[in-house]
């Protein structure tokens, strides 16, 4: 089926991971032991057997996912649970988020959206983290038809429930969707086993990915020029 809209990821997509790490530096070495406990937490529940115990806790429920995941790094920092939810709100969605004031786009991405769009395709953001606020500071969110975030669908990339949500809110079968993002574990795993097509931003050798670019105005030439539109 030909390609008629486009996801993509946010964090590592986008911008360049290396802005986000430089301008949240100083939130990592503030709050350095919070934040590895709540990527301990992340990665036990992006893992299909590490992620059993907790399964029941967050199928298909944001808050429930929300939950599990607090309960995690609770356990794992003895705090109360309630303590948290409350440092997960402070500071993931809300000091991580505004440090985005300081961190850009990729130099070509905008030419690149701004293409895609006018040939008919429909965009749209599937992100692990809420992606609205990050979009705005981006200056990227007027490309966007929609936008969404995986804990929503209660789990996250490679879950298949996330990017079954994207083309949802696409109003397009997986099909005819291709997928961008930046890690072949997550993005191009996930994307693949909706049966959607895919392209990977970055240098991975022997990635399953239908197309493979360092550059947005070498995957906007790919496209545009009708290798991707009929995968």
């Amino acid at each position: 089926m030909p390609i008629q809209a486009l996801g993509f990821d946010l964090d590592g997509t986008l911008y360049p991971a290396w802005k986000m790490y430089s301008a949240s530096a100083s939130l990592a070495f503030r709050y350095g032991r919070f934040l590895q406990a709540y990527s301990k937490a992340r990665r036990i529940l992006r893992d299909p057997e590490l992620k059993l115990r907790y399964e029941n806790k967050a199928e298909g429920n944001p808050a429930a996912f929300r939950n599990a995941q607090a309960g995690i790094v609770a356990d794992h920092l003895s705090l109360p649970i309630d303590d948290v939810k409350s440092m997960i709100d402070t500071i993931i969605y809300g000091k991580v988020e505004a440090s985005f004031r300081r961190v850009k786009p990729y130099p070509d991405l905008i030419p690149c959206l701004q293409a895609l769009r006018s040939a008919g395709f429909t965009l749209g953001i599937l992100s692990d983290l809420p992606p609205g606020k990050k979009l705005a500071l981006l200056g990227l969110e007027e490309f966007f038809a929609c936008s969404i975030c995986s804990e929503d669908s209660g789990a996250l990339k490679p879950d298949r429930r996330p990017f079954l949500a994207l083309a949802s809110a696409l109003n397009r079968p997986p099909s005819s969707i291709l997928y961008v993002g930046n890690k072949e574990a997550y993005d191009i795993r996930g994307a693949r086993s909706v049966g959607m097509k895919t392209a990977l931003i970055g240098n991975v050798r022997d990635s399953k990915a239908d197309f493979s670019f360092r550059r947005w105005k070498d995957f906007s030439a790919w496209l545009l020029r009708g290798e991707g539109r009929s995968l």
